[in-house]
């Protein structure tokens, strides 16, 4: 049995704080506003936009662009922006960001973009926020473009991963450092860094490297990550800390000369709060929380600094009803805002999901002519300020 650890306790010790936190979730996104969540003020500024080819006003229930470092000194990214014009000097530069936010490499993602399309986006040591393009024949559309989930630390010790240096090298350029884990204040993994692939031959091609006994998750986590010039791969990491690539799917661009690790993270641990049955929140119609290949069932953790992880999988079940609703959160853990951002689907796909202010999970099926396949959904690395 799965047991909840955190969040029961300051519900019974706080109900009083966590009142006057949902109260004060409006207008957060000014230069210097605060939102309280959970009891804790996090300032938050806003990220000057590329204007005129930029727009700050996405819609869709988002926010503003803008940043907050919390109190492991991670930089979070939140919010969205709209393309105003594709013909601009250089109509890729979404925005800046200020000096105390900028990391001291480079740092590549990837990012939800217009109805189930993607991009790839750098964060550069200058602060310069910038989209690459998919790869053809996966669709160009930014006229939404999500920064929610971007998180990385600016600068700090971390520790080695153990690449495979018969496939892989660990200086894959353009910016980027060698691979590497940390753990923050409340024990969550985040990795960094970048490899590149130097021989696409053997069993192992697709193993990038080994995390260490501490790094170690307790069930198989699977993300999806920023691949080389406008593609992606989704990525395991295992028990046994083996972190390897899943090729993409079907039309989608393979390019593993360049692989980011940068924004995945994971709690190591088991004990998580639970939202399958029986805890309510699961759309159980359409979709079990036992989803296999190693994963756990869906659930989230609080951390110490105020933010949201979800972990675990789903898969869907029946192709009947609200087929795109996986689970509705519950109300003290709802973001103030609609969050979009991007997951791994079932071998080599994945889909946008959107969790609304009502707390509904949904997906959002990926832009034709690439595949779509619910048959695995992770919730691995969605992360969130309430």
């Amino acid at each position: 049995m799965i047991r909840i650890r955190k969040l029961a306790a300051r519900l019974a010790a706080g109900a009083g704080v966590l009142a006057v936190a949902t109260a004060s979730m409006v207008s957060v996104h000014a230069q210097g506003a605060q939102a309280a969540t959970l009891g804790r003020v996090i300032s938050l500024a806003s990220i000057p936009v590329n204007t005129p080819d930029w727009s700050a006003f996405a819609g869709f229930g988002s926010t503003s662009p803008s940043w907050f470092k919390d109190s492991f000194g991670i930089v979070h990214l939140e919010g969205a922006a709209t393309q105003q014009h594709s013909t601009g000097r250089n109509p890729n530069l979404l925005g800046t960001l200020p000096r105390p936010a900028r990391p001291a490499r480079n740092v590549f993602v990837l990012v939800h973009t217009f109805a189930g399309t993607y991009a790839d986006l750098e964060v550069a040591a200058n602060g310069q926020i910038t989209l690459i393009p998919p790869r053809r024949p996966a669709v160009t559309d930014f006229r939404f473009v999500s920064l929610e989930g971007i998180t990385y630390r600016p600068s700090g010790t971390v520790h080695e991963i153990f690449v495979n240096r018969l496939n892989y090298s660990d200086k894959a350029h353009f910016g980027s450092t060698v691979p590497a884990w940390f753990k923050d204040g409340s024990g969550i993994v985040h990795l960094q860094g970048a490899v590149r692939q130097t021989h696409a031959v053997g069993a192992d091609q697709n193993v990038i490297g080994n995390v260490p006994a501490a790094a170690r998750p307790a069930r198989d986590v699977f993300e999806i990550v920023h691949t080389f010039n406008g593609t992606y791969a989704d990525l395991e990491v295992a028990t046994s800390g083996e972190i390897s690539l899943i090729d993409p799917f079907g039309f989608a661009a393979k390019d593993f000369s360049f692989v980011s690790l940068e924004d995945v993270s994971y709690s190591p641990g088991a004990i998580f709060n639970s939202m399958a049955p029986p805890f309510t929140g699961l759309n159980t119609a359409n979709w079990s929380g036992n989803a296999g290949f190693g994963s756990s069932e869906p659930g989230w953790n609080l951390d110490n600094a105020g933010a949201i992880h979800l972990q675990g999988a789903v898969k869907q079940t029946s192709l009947s009803g609200d087929t795109q609703l996986i689970a509705t959160l519950p109300a003290i853990i709802r973001p103030h805002r609609t969050i979009f951002t991007i997951v791994h689907t079932f071998n080599g796909t994945y889909a946008d999901v959107s969790i609304g202010s009502d707390g509904q999970i949904r997906l959002i099926n990926p832009r034709a002519p690439l595949s779509k396949d619910f048959s695995f959904v992770s919730l691995e690395g969605v992360t969130y300020l309430p």
